[in-house]
């Protein structure tokens, strides 16, 4: 008696090869109808089903290409819990195996529900989670979210960082990352200024390294690509245990592109100087005659722009690229200055770096200096203007100015920044305070002269500090915290807007030696913040924003 045995092939629902139809394990249509597209099937209750469209309309079919239901969609997409996402004219949402719906409302997107629970974005573009009977999870609304997954997910705040969050929308650990995935077998990839790691369930990376990119770890052990381009794996303690490949970046090379870092700064302020930017778009002879350069030099320098992507040939004008049209005088944002400050005379500064080092210079004269230079202050707010607008217009919303509040920025040069808070908050009391040579160079309406080391004229409600501290050394900073101190009002907040620096990293170290050669300031850590505050019997009791280039701190008065 022969002792083979003969298995029947399970029959298991495919996608055929066209597209158009599904077959069965042994590659056989399951039915006789064709579509314009199908997608996988999914188990329903006791059935499986699956999205199917033709003629611009879309349901879902069962094994025999019978459709499920007499109703007709936009789009559909596969059922997950029982459930699945739909697109009607009216918007997006959930329906059951009958295609009636699961709630009333509609979303402009809806995702697959994981876990019952499903991603969805109102009208507005937040997002947030709901239950499988339509119902939030909780009250607050995000910038982005993603599914749950072993009881979190990430979410996105309006200042672009990421967190994990819990089912009732508490946070799992409350730190935040520039970019965040779910936990898998215990670990969640995370990435901070320095780059990607691996973060455990407190939200504490598990090694100090970072890399250009980190796959989840696999039984023990993760795939990295390190930032010269070589692929390592590592284990759970972030050691190296083989290399896949050798860094793609040759270090000499590398190291010699580092010191001619000047090619980029001088080739950009040749550009602002000769008015190249002005004239964009325009073509090669035009430009030429305009700013009274020869062609074939302009064409060396538009090469010279184009591998810096600043501008682009389209094979009959040049025009300024995306990036490059922060060079244009005209444009909002313009750093056009900016150019010209960096190649003169912060440049000029640089070069007293080894002595700043060795402690060899005293106070910084530049305020001074510049002030003195109705020129060179013009053109030295208008670069500060350009990167407050970028820096800070999406993070005053946040700030709890509330109507009535007479609300000082202190050292605030131009008035960008109180402008912004004047729009935003048009019932308080917006001051600006500034050296007298300043403020009359300023067209802000409601300004106040001010000494930032000698007693304030005035008291107010919230005083705001915005990239002021890290101009100065500690004991000066120290000086400026007392006097906002002694400016408060009862109840008065101080917001600190600074770039921090992260414990254990050197991101932001490049600016902290540019503060210390141009002002003899320094960058800060929240660590270093709260102990200048201290000496200033001030305390700091929470962070109103925590974005990649600042932060906001509330300093209040120790009680």
């Amino acid at each position: 008696m022969s002792t083979d045995i003969k298995y029947k092939p399970v029959s298991r629902p495919s996608i055929a090869a066209c597209g158009t139809h599904h077959t069965n394990g042994c590659g056989e249509p399951l039915y006789d109808a064709r579509f314009d597209d199908v997608l996988a099937f999914h188990p329903v209750e006791r059935t499986q089903l699956a999205p199917v469209s033709k003629n611009g309309l879309a349901w879902h079919v069962d094994t025999t290409g019978k459709a499920a239901y007499t109703r007709r969609f936009e789009r559909t997409f596969g059922f997950y819990c029982q459930y699945a996402a739909v697109v009607t004219s009216s918007g997006w949402l959930h329906i059951r195996a009958d295609g009636t719906a699961l709630y009333d409302e509609r979303y402009a997107f809806a995702g697959n529900f994981q876990q019952d629970v499903a991603v969805v974005c109102d009208n507005d573009g937040y997002y947030f989670h709901i239950d499988t009977r339509g119902r939030p999870l909780y009250p607050q609304r995000w910038q982005y979210c993603g599914d749950f997954r072993g009881g979190s997910a990430v979410v996105q705040g309006s200042d672009g960082l990421s967190t994990h969050i819990r089912k009732d929308g508490s946070l799992v650990h409350g730190c935040w990352f520039f970019d965040l995935d779910v936990f898998h077998k215990g670990y969640a990839r995370a990435k901070d200024r320095a780059g990607w790691c691996h973060v455990n369930r407190r939200g504490m990376p598990i090694y100090p390294q970072r890399y250009c990119a980190v796959e989840p770890y696999y039984n023990g052990f993760a795939r990295c690509e390190c930032h010269d381009g070589a692929l390592v794996v590592i284990d759970e303690a972030g050691q190296s245990v083989r290399q896949l490949r050798g860094p793609t970046v040759d270090p000499f090379a590398a190291l010699s592109a580092d010191m001619v870092g000047y090619w980029r700064t001088f080739t950009i302020a040749t550009a602002i100087e000769l008015g190249v930017f002005e004239e964009l778009p325009g073509r090669l002879d035009v430009i030429a005659n305009s700013i009274n350069v020869g062609t074939d030099m302009l064409r060396r320098l538009l090469a010279a722009l184009d591998e810096l992507e600043l501008v682009a040939f389209d094979g009959a004008t040049w025009q300024a690229t995306e990036k490059g049209q922060y060079l244009s005088s005209s444009d909002r944002k313009s750093l056009a200055d900016a150019a010209l400050e960096y190649s003169g005379d912060l440049l000029e500064q640089w070069k007293r770096l080894p002595r700043a080092l060795r402690g060899e210079i005293g106070d910084s004269r530049i305020f001074a200096e510049v002030a003195a230079s109705p020129h060179r202050l013009s053109g030295h707010h208008r670069m500060l203007s350009s990167y407050a607008l970028h820096d800070y217009e999406h993070l005053v919303p946040s700030l709890p100015i509330q109507p009535g509040d007479t609300v000082l920025d202190a050292g605030g040069g131009s008035g960008t920044l109180a402008q912004l808070m004047r729009t935003q908050f048009p019932e308080a009391n917006v001051l600006l305070g500034d050296l007298p040579q300043v403020i009359a160079a300023s067209d802000y309406p409601n300004a106040v002269t001010l000494d930032l080391f000698a007693p304030w004229p005035i008291s107010a409600d919230k005083i705001l500090l915005s990239r002021v501290l890290h101009d100065w050394p500690d004991e000066k900073a120290q000086i400026i915290l007392k006097q906002a101190e002694r400016s408060l009002k009862p109840n008065g907040c101080i917001y600190v807007i600074e770039m921090l620096l992260e414990e254990g990293s050197s991101a932001g170290a490049l600016c902290d030696l540019h503060l210390l050669a141009v002002t003899g300031g320094k960058e800060r850590t929240r660590r270093a913040l709260e102990g200048l505050a201290a000496e200033a019997d001030l305390t700091l009791t929470e962070t109103l924003w925590a974005g990649p280039l600042v932060s906001v701190l509330c300093l209040e008065r120790k009680q």
